[in-house]
């Protein structure tokens, strides 16, 4: 009989509003969809108390980069 075994690591997801007024050590974001209000991108990438522990999740045709989208009818 054989084994194989793999490491586990215990993890916890949350939403970006979820995460507003925590710190924490690693940060993981998804951006294979566009964070869809206003701010959010920038409480998702300042909630890690490092920047080297931020990981990014992009799809293959962003070319590094994604859109904080805005809501223009909101402002008037």
């Amino acid at each position: 009989m054989a084994r194989r075994q793999f490491s586990v690591r215990l993890a916890f997801a949350m939403s970006i509003n979820k995460s507003q007024g925590q710190s924490v050590k690693f940060v993981g974001i998804d951006l294979r969809d566009n964070v869809s209000s206003h701010g959010q991108l920038y409480v998702a990438l300042s909630r890690c108390t490092s920047s080297n522990r931020i990981s990014v999740l992009l799809s293959r045709e962003d070319d590094n980069t994604t859109t904080n989208v805005g809501c223009p009818e909101v402002l008037l």
